[in-house]
C-alpha cells in the first residue's frame, strides 16, 4: 500500500509529467499542434494587361535574295555588307558589258521589227500585201519585245539591282568568283522597320486581330521592348503544327535590330482597369484543379480558383478569391486545409 501511494505521488510531480510528455511525442502523438510560419498578403484589385507571348524571329519588312543572271558570269565588283542603297542602285557587277550589249541588241531588234510592222501595215492598207504580212510582222515584233524584257531582267540581275531602299545584310559571293545561273548571291533587307514572324496555337487564334499592340524583346537584351503592331494573321491553320502564322511590324529607327535575330514577341489581348491579381507563385496546381491558400482566423484554408490569364509573374483570378482575403504567397506548399499558421 505504501509503495502504491508513493507511485501515485511521483506520477503527479512535474518531472514525471515531462517524461510522460516526451514518451507521448516519441510515440508520434505531439503534445501540442504545430504552427507553421508563412508569408501572407491582402488580396487587392489592380489594373491588369493580358499579353500572349511567343517565340519570334526577325526579317526585313521588305526582304529579297538576289540571284545570278541567266547565263552566270564572273564577279567584277560587289559592295560590302552593311551598305545602304536606294531602289535601282547596283550592288554588284557580273560581266556587265556582256549583258549590256545583249540588252542593246534586243532594243535594236525591237526597233527594227517595229519599223517592219509599220511598213507592212501601210502596204496592206495600200493593197500591195495581204493581211498575213501584217500578222507575220506583228509576231516578229512581239517576239523581239519578249527578248528585250528577258535581256533587261538579265542586265538588272548582273548588276544586283536593288528592288527597294534597304541594306545589304549578307552575301554569298566574292569578287573574281564565277557564279552559275540562278545562284543566290546577295540578301537585301529594309531595316528601318522589321517583321517578326510568330506561330500562334490554333486554340489562341480567336483572341487576336490585326491592329493589336505588340512588343518584341531580344533574348540577349530582355530589358528593352520594341513596340509594334500585329499586321497580319493567317486564315488557315498549318495541318502539321496546328498553328497560325502571324506577322508583327516593329520599328527599328536606330538600326539596333538585325534580320535573323530571335526573341520573344508579346501581343496585348485585353486591358482590365480593375482585376484580382496575385503572384503566380501562390498558385497550387493539384489533381482537383488550381488552388490557393488563404488565412482565416489563424487557420489555412484551401480555395479552388479560376485563373483568367497570366502575365509574367502575375495571374488574374476570376473566381475563388476576392478583395480583402489574406493570401498565403509563400509557404503554401507547407500547409494543408486546417493547418494553424502565423505570419
Amino acid at each position: 500500500m505504501l509503495l502504491c501511494g508513493l507511485a501515485a505521488v511521483s506520477a503527479n510531480l512535474p518531472g514525471c509529467q515531462k517524461v510522460k510528455a516526451a514518451q507521448t511525442e516519441m510515440k508520434g502523438q505531439p503534445a501540442d499542434s504545430a504552427i507553421v510560419k508563412v508569408v501572407a498578403a491582402v488580396v487587392a484589385a489592380h489594373p491588369f494587361e493580358d499579353w500572349g507571348s511567343y517565340s519570334a524571329d526577325l526579317r526585313g519588312i521588305d526582304d529579297a535574295t538576289l540571284t545570278a543572271p541567266s547565263m552566270g558570269g564572273r564577279v567584277t565588283m560587289i559592295k560590302p555588307v552593311g551598305t545602304r542603297v536606294n531602289a535601282g542602285e547596283a550592288l554588284c557587277d557580273i560581266d556587265g558589258e556582256k549583258y549590256e550589249a545583249a540588252l542593246q541588241a534586243a532594243k535594236a531588234q525591237v526597233e527594227l521589227t517595229k519599223g517592219e510592222l509599220t511598213r507592212a501595215t501601210a502596204n496592206v492598207e495600200k493593197g500591195s500585201l495581204g493581211c498575213s504580212a501584217v500578222d507575220a510582222a506583228n509576231l516578229a515584233f512581239q517576239n523581239a519585245r519578249m527578248l528585250q524584257a528577258t535581256a533587261q531582267r538579265a542586265y538588272e540581275d548582273c548588276r544586283c539591282q536593288a528592288p527597294f531602299d534597304g541594306m545589304l545584310v549578307s552575301r554569298s559571293i566574292d569578287r573574281y568568283q564565277t557564279v552559275a545561273p540562278g545562284m543566290p548571291m546577295i540578301r537585301l533587307s529594309r531595316i528601318d522597320r522589321l517583321e517578326a514572324m510568330i506561330a500562334i496555337p490554333e486554340t489562341d487564334a480567336f483572341s487576336y486581330a490585326e491592329g493589336m499592340k505588340t512588343e518584341f524583346r531580344l533574348l540577349q537584351d530582355p530589358g528593352r521592348a520594341y513596340e509594334g503592331t500585329l499586321t497580319s494573321l493567317d486564315r488557315a491553320v498549318d495541318a502539321r503544327s496546328r498553328t497560325i502564322a502571324a506577322r508583327l511590324v516593329i520599328g527599328n529607327r536606330d538600326g539596333s535590330l538585325k534580320p535573323g535575330m530571335v526573341g520573344r514577341a508579346r501581343i496585348l489581348r485585353k486591358t482590365y482597369s480593375s482585376a484580382v491579381v496575385i503572384p503566380s507563385t501562390a498558385l497550387l496546381r493539384l489533381q482537383n484543379g488550381i488552388s490557393a491558400m488563404v488565412v482565416d482566423n489563424g487557420v489555412a484554408r484551401q480555395r479552388l480558383i479560376t485563373v483568367g490569364a497570366t502575365s509574367g509573374d502575375s495571374a488574374m483570378i476570376t473566381q475563388g478569391l476576392r478583395e480583402g482575403d489574406r493570401l498565403i504567397v509563400s509557404g503554401a506548399f507547407q500547409v494543408s486545409d486546417g493547418t494553424r499558421v502565423t505570419y
